[in-house]
């Protein structure tokens, strides 16, 4: 069963759930990411799903990204360093994250997790 990372009441959060759900996959429920995120390791293997682009697992649209100046900051600092502040603030990670414990995928996009869950 794949854990699904987001905001219960996010539309898209809830149509990627429903599209992986046609797919024939189970999810667990929403976790709230603003309560639950995403362990430290969960985020390195979502990363190393994305060839280590942050800009591929990070929710830069929100609020809290511009609030710390990420875009100034994010390349300069260390794997170690974004890894942990994503695992400590939710919000910055890019919703919805879904995981099985040893492989995840970040976002919306079909092609990206038709790629990640072997989708065809």
């Amino acid at each position: 069963m794949l854990k699904i990372y987001g905001l219960k009441k996010c539309s898209t959060t809830q149509k990627v759930a429903n599209w992986m759900k046609d797919q024939g996959l189970e999810l667990t429920d929403i976790i709230d990411i603003r309560d639950c995120p995403p362990s430290f390791e969960e985020l390195k293997y979502t990363l190393e799903a994305y060839s280590g682009k942050r800009g591929k697992i990070v929710n830069s649209s929100g609020q809290l990204y511009r609030d710390l100046h990420l875009k100034d900051r994010l390349d300069e600092m260390s794997e170690d360093d974004f890894l942990t502040l994503l695992s400590e603030q939710g919000m910055l990670v890019k919703r919805p994250l879904i995981t099985d414990g040893h492989k995840a995928s970040a976002g919306s996009n079909q092609k990206d997790l038709a790629r990640i869950w072997s989708i065809e």
